[in-house]
């Protein structure tokens, strides 16, 4: 096998010519590999396989490396919606090239392209690792949406704890308190967002609180405002039974359900958000003196 081939496949599929040579590959290999089809110039100096991460070949084509929330695409991390091609490149970069053809200058709002100035090494990389990545969301994002997806990479494994301190570091001093913020417990960017609303109001909660007899529910407001938040998938079955089951035993607890779609927490977020703040404005959030009580036998039966 050509040995451009076996490197690139062994580190992601996309390298520049600078690293192939440091890991042992001549002039003549990658212009052979090149010539035999098995491998592509996505840009002068840079070179992928065929089936090389599409995002990743687009950055390098523009003229930079993947970042922001394409890498948090890539890691299959929960964010607000954004479909652009984040790039981040050199901050003296000139001329930048359109992400599907290197011949055509880049127009970002066309070609729905981010870029990111950057005087940060490692530009000789087609993408950013995750703690870079995600500091970058901090300049193109609200911050509430971004801690989002930290909470979500946190949740899936992503992320550890200790990589926070990574963030922290690649943001301006400015910025770095945004991730005291973040809640290791979250298990939802959408949940995230309400539970943010919460904390700004320093309004009591607690994240996947357990409630006897119902299990863990997404945030415990007060004493009784249970908030369940649901994904951009419709549930159906045996998890739309079990749901709802759920929210009956709840409510025969005393407790107050909110059960939100990801429509009500992204698309109508203003209006969700007047209406978790008026019922905790009416106390609707406390016990006020009727406490929870357990379901009768008969009902329990029945």
């Amino acid at each position: 096998m050509s040995p451009v081939l076996q490197r690139l496949r062994s580190h992601g599929g996309i390298l520049s010519a600078a690293r192939l040579s440091e890991l042992g590959c001549s002039v003549s290999d990658i212009r052979e590999a090149v010539r035999a089809g098995a491998v592509m110039r996505i840009r002068n100096g840079w070179f992928a396989l065929p089936g090389a991460e599409p995002d990743s070949v687009r950055a390098v084509r523009v003229g930079g490396t993947a970042t922001a929330a394409t890498v948090a695409r890539m890691h299959r991390l929960w964010m607000h919606d954004d479909d652009r091609l984040h790039v981040r490149v050199r901050y003296s970069t000139g001329r930048l090239a359109s992400p599907a053809d290197r011949r055509t200058t880049l127009d970002r709002e066309s070609h729905r392209v981010c870029v990111h100035y950057s005087r940060r090494g490692g530009l000789d990389r087609a993408r950013d690792p995750l703690t870079t990545a995600i500091a970058e969301m901090f300049s193109c994002a609200p911050a509430d949406d971004v801690l989002a997806t930290v909470d979500s990479a946190l949740e899936c494994g992503e992320l550890q704890m200790g990589h926070i301190g990574l963030i922290r570091e690649h943001l301006p001093r400015s910025r770095r308190t945004l991730l005291d913020r973040v809640d290791p417990d979250a298990q939802s960017g959408l949940e995230t967002r309400v539970r943010l609303l919460l904390r700004a109001r320093r309004i009591p909660h607690r994240s996947q609180a357990r409630i006897a007899g119902a299990g863990n529910v997404d945030l415990l407001v007060g004493d009784r405002l249970v908030i369940e938040v649901d994904g951009r998938s419709f549930h159906t079955g045996a998890a739309f039974e079990n749901d709802r089951r759920r929210d009956f035993e709840l409510v025969m607890r005393g407790y107050l359900v909110l059960r939100l779609s990801y429509r009500q927490v992204i698309d109508e977020w203003h209006r969700t958000k007047a209406g978790i703040l008026e019922l905790v404005a009416r106390g609707e959030h406390r016990w006020s003196g009727r406490g929870p009580h357990e379901p009768t036998l008969l009902l329990q039966n029945a």
